[in-house]
């Protein structure tokens, strides 16, 4: 999910425009994978090697799972070893900002090409164009589908990250729960909003706390909820790509619901820092919303069965997508830029790797990858394998990138909506200010 940066961090991207690029950072801190050993690429020749900076986010598994991987792939590749920094996703992109205006870039770090938050780096130049990577083969997409590919492809029609997984926006239910309720699970989804409405009422009375968490996060939901109604969170030439009434609408959803228990108020909300926190592992909710690549996660800190359904409707099928779950990027001015796309190519076609990932970043892009890890799937994977391949039959192509801009204007929605949630400005009021300042946002970034 995207976060955004503070105003300080905004102000601290745009020093950067005063840099040539970012620095390949070979640290002095050693990694532990020192170990020299024979290469396993595909070409069997061995590369000179270098030391790799490599970052991402993510939990204590996946923190541990791409640590096991690093090892393999420098025990197999004479010369080639990493440092490896990590840390949990509050706080990322405000990290990587850092580092850039440092001029302290990692080699290879987890992105999200498209994203708001991760649009400022491709438009300063700060990231790597892959186009000629691929076509020499050392990021092999072979076994790689051009929709999947294409997430990773920038406004300007170059390739600015390699997708490390496919996931797709999910709703998570307790089966236990809705049969105390004496409810049963719709397989195929809420028809629309007000039957789960309705359905939450009397799963609050099962919890003793809530129906559901926060269904409503606007970084999450608002894309999804205006993709139901044919419009989008980012425009152009606005700035917002989505009527008052839409806005309106999905607030005061949020509001009622807040106000009845069906979902946590704000500040409980804002209290869950990651989904194996959430009130629905906790037993105090029956339904929460999330990404695929989540579910297992969620389903071993529960401890209790779960079942994933397709989002609410209406109009389901418009506004589902399957999206890349990650990417790695390479820094522009990494020193390392073969030898970290060699390594890319690596952790999406190599299957002894992968099945140490054990898809923790989503389901495998790699169509030989994903027939070889079937087997040893645990049953909340192959769920998700399932259901992917049912989200793939009810789905539409993904938005467009978001324009320059929208990490500013992402930073004022969260505003506005901290605002509204407190009570602290009107929903008619708040979308005033969003629509002018949106607009004088896009207007700025086209001088």
């Amino acid at each position: 999910m995207k976060r955004r940066f503070s105003m300080t961090m905004i102000l601290a991207m745009a020093c950067i425009l005063t840099l040539a690029g970012c620095s390949g950072g070979n640290s002095a801190e050693p990694s532990g994978t020192t170990q020299p050993a024979q290469e396993t690429g595909s070409s069997g020749t061995q590369e000179a090697g270098g030391n790799l900076r490599v970052i991402w986010w993510g939990n204590q598994d996946r923190h541990n799972l791409t640590s096991e991987v690093l090892d393999l792939y420098s025990k197999a590749n004479p010369g080639v070893t990493f440092t490896p920094e990590y840390q949990g996703f509050d706080g990322y992109y405000q990290k990587l900002t850092l580092l850039a205006a440092s001029n302290n870039m990692p080699d290879i770090f987890q992105f999200y090409v498209g994203a708001s938050d991760a649009n400022q780096f491709v438009d300063k130049g700060l990231v790597e164009p892959l186009d000629a990577y691929i076509e020499k083969g050392l990021i092999d997409v072979s076994e790689i589908g051009e929709s999947t590919l294409s997430g990773g492809i920038g406004s300007d029609g170059k390739m600015y990250g390699i997708p490390l997984g496919v996931n797709a926006r999910v709703m998570i239910v307790d089966p236990a729960a809705y049969e105390k309720a004496g409810l049963t699970v719709p397989e195929n989804g809420y028809a629309n909003w007000e039957a789960l409405y309705e359905d939450l009422k009397k799963l609050k009375e099962i919890t003793g706390a809530y129906g559901a968490d926060d269904l409503f996060n606007i970084a999450f939901t608002l894309p999804y909820y205006a993709r139901q109604f044919d419009q989008t969170v980012n425009a152009e030439d606005t700035g917002i790509g989505f009527d008052e009434k839409l806005y309106t609408d999905f607030f005061t959803y949020r509001q009622e619901w807040a106000k009845e228990g069906l979902i946590p108020k704000m500040d409980a909300s804002m209290s869950v820092k990651n989904p194996e926190e959430s009130f629905l592992v906790k037993g105090q909710s029956a339904v929460m919303v999330g990404y695929t690549n989540q579910y297992p996660g969620i389903v071993k800190a529960a401890a209790r069965p779960l079942k994933m359904i397709l989002m609410p409707g209406p109009n389901s099928e418009k506004a589902m997508d399957v999206r890349p779950g990650l990417h790695f990027s390479i820094a522009a001015n990494s020193a390392n830029k073969e030898t970290a796309a060699k390594f890319i190519s690596y952790f999406i076609n190599d299957v002894e790797a992968n099945k140490v990932l054990n898809a923790n970043r989503g389901m495998p892009i790699s169509s030989t990858v994903r027939a070889a890890l079937m087997e040893q799937f645990e049953p909340e994977m192959k769920d998700v394998a399932d259901y992917m391949e049912t989200v793939a039959e009810h789905s539409s192509p993904l938005d467009l990138p978001a324009p320059a801009g929208a990490t500013e204007i992402d930073t004022l929605m969260v505003d506005l909506e901290q605002q509204i949630m407190y009570d602290q400005i009107s929903i008619q009021d708040a979308y005033e200010k969003l629509q002018k300042d949106a607009a004088a946002i896009v207007a700025k970034h086209k001088q």
